[in-house]
C-alpha cells in the first residue's frame, strides 16, 4: 500500500467512525434489529428465507436475531398456510409502534451539519468520487460490499427484477442467473452501464416504457421515493 492510499484509507475510517457517532447522537442506532424492523414495514409477512436473502445474513444469524426480537416482543413468526416448512415473520403492534417511530426519527435527521464543511458543488463531487472507489473494486470486494447495501433498497430491487423476470416470462435458472449477473456490480452502477451487457435479451430496458432511464437510475441509486 502506497503513502497516499494509507493515508486516504486512514482518513476514511476516522469519517466512517464519526458518522456512525453522528447517527448514535441523533437517535439513529444501526443494527440488525432495525434493519428487520424497516423491511417488515415496507412489508409485512415475509418469509424467514426471503429476509435473510434481503438482508444478506446466513439464516442461522437471521434466526438468532429473531429470537431476540421475539423476546422483546416486536415480531412474532408464523407457519405458512400452504407449506408448513415455511415460517413468515410479522410485526406485532409493538414492533409497528417502534418501526414508526424509528422512521420518524430518521425524517427528523439532519445530515447537513455533518458535510458543514463541503459547499454543495463539493458534496456531489465527493459523491461521485466515492462512486469512482467502489467502481474501482475487484469482483469478490463488489460481492462482500452487497452486505452493506440498505436492505430496504435491495428488498425493492429484488421485487423490481422478479416483477420483470415475471412479466417477460423468464425461466427460473434465467432469472437466477441474471440475478447472479447483476449482484456482481455493485449499488452504484447505473442502467447506461448495464444495458451494453452482451446478452442483448436482457438489455432493451429501456426500449420498455416503464423501465426507461430514470426506473433504472432509482433501481441501482436508491433513490425511489419512500412509500
Amino acid at each position: 500500500m502506497s503513502q497516499t492510499c494509507d493515508n486516504l484509507m486512514k482518513k476514511l475510517y476516522f469519517i466512517m467512525r464519526a458518522s456512525r457517532y453522528f447517527m448514535f447522537e441523533n437517535k439513529q442506532p444501526i443494527s440488525g434489529q432495525k434493519r428487520v424492523l424497516a423491511v417488515l414495514k415496507l412489508e409485512d409477512g415475509l418469509t424467514q428465507n426471503y429476509l435473510a436473502e434481503v438482508l444478506a445474513l446466513q439464516p442461522g444469524s437471521l434466526a438468532e436475531l429473531l429470537k431476540k426480537m421475539e423476546v422483546k416482543g416486536y415480531i412474532k413468526r408464523e407457519t405458512d398456510n400452504q407449506d408448513k416448512r415455511v415460517k413468515r415473520v410479522f410485526l406485532t403492534s409493538e414492533g409497528k409502534a417502534e418501526a414508526g417511530r424509528l422512521k420518524e426519527l430518521e425524517r427528523a435527521q439532519d445530515t447537513a451539519p455533518f458535510f458543514a464543511g463541503l459547499s454543495e458543488n463539493e458534496q456531489q463531487e465527493f459523491g461521485q468520487y466515492l462512486e469512482k472507489i467502489a467502481d474501482g473494486w475487484d469482483e469478490n470486494l463488489k460481492q462482500q460490499a452487497q452486505k452493506f447495501v440498505d436492505p430496504a433498497f435491495r428488498m425493492k430491487a429484488i421485487s423490481q427484477w422478479r416483477k420483470y423476470a415475471a412479466q417477460h416470462n423468464l425461466s427460473r435458472a434465467e432469472s437466477n442467473n441474471m440475478c447472479r449477473r447483476m449482484q456482481k456490480w455493485n449499488h452504484f452502477a447505473n442502467y447506461q452501464d448495464f444495458k451494453h451487457d452482451k446478452n442483448r435479451r436482457y438489455c432493451q430496458f429501456n426500449e420498455m416504457p416503464e423501465y426507461n432511464a430514470d426506473f433504472w437510475h432509482r433501481f441501482w441509486h436508491n433513490d425511489e421515493e419512500e412509500r
